[in-house]
């Protein structure tokens, strides 16, 4: 019969330690832990969605009259402050007049589109003809503007493009700023 080798002397051959928690334990412990956490996460869902809808005066929708004031930032450190009211339609469409000539009336339109989202994130595009004499921005504009709208206001951050002459390369980017208040909806027409 062959020999079976034994362990060298001062050894002592031993099972290996059996683990704190038995494994149906653990698998209790981990359970219990994630039930936990998705009970928690459901309460923060639940009340996230509880205070937006709950908040007075919340409106997510652009879709009315706005009093805008434009901080420009101008290419030699500078600023230059406009003050426009903005109506913002349903359909997506927004226009604003522009500065008043000599006989009160605009001297252009801005127009463009606008969209938002549900968690108040807001866009906008904007352009407008250039006035040769007396704009607030020789020029055409574009301009496309990134915010938050929250209740009854909302502010922005947009670079502006501005093309001075018909073919003519566009300068920019130039920092633009907005805030709006809420003036009243959209009137029928």
């Amino acid at each position: 019969m062959p020999e079976i080798p034994s362990a060298p002397e001062g050894t002592t051959l031993t099972s290996p330690a059996p683990s704190r928690l038995s494994r149906p334990v653990a698998l209790r412990v981990i359970g219990v832990w994630l039930a936990v956490l998705a009970l928690l996460a459901g309460f923060g869902v639940a009340s996230a969605s509880a205070g937006e809808t709950a908040r007075p005066g919340t409106n997510v929708s652009l879709a009315g009259v706005w009093d805008l004031t434009v901080t420009i930032h101008t290419p030699d450190g500078g600023t230059s402050v406009v003050n426009a009211r903005f109506t913002f339609t349903p359909d997506h469409q927004l226009s604003a007049p522009g500065p008043l000539d000599e006989n009160g009336q605009p001297m252009y339109t801005e127009r463009g589109f606008w969209n938002a989202r549900s968690d108040g994130t807001i866009s906008f595009y904007i352009a407008h003809p250039g006035v040769p004499v007396g704009g607030a921005v020789p020029g055409d504009v574009q301009a496309v503007h990134l915010g938050r709208i929250s209740g009854k206001s909302f502010s922005t951050v947009a670079y502006a493009f501005v093309t001075d002459k018909p073919g003519g390369v566009p300068q920019g980017p130039i920092s633009v700023d907005t805030t709006a208040d809420w003036v009243s909806p959209v009137p029928s027409s």
